[in-house]
């Protein structure tokens, strides 16, 4: 099973129609924030491309555990 196979969908799309995004993504929690006109100085920012990198390194790091 491939791991975060809906946000990495979600995230393709935006790249494809160009969409100027930005994301969280809480390592801790696993939880993944789009950004409207929300803030937190406690998260990191990703753009689409860059967080599907991030979830493929994560994927790599987990497969390499196991």
């Amino acid at each position: 099973m491939n791991k975060y196979n809906n946000i990495k969908r979600i995230l393709r799309n935006q790249i494809d129609k160009g969409v100027k995004s930005l994301w969280t993504f809480d390592e801790e929690k696993k939880e993944f924030n789009y950004l409207y006109k929300r803030f937190d100085d406690k998260l990191k920012i990703y753009t689409p491309q860059q967080l599907i990198d991030k979830l493929e390194e994560k994927v790599k790091e987990n497969d390499s555990r196991n």
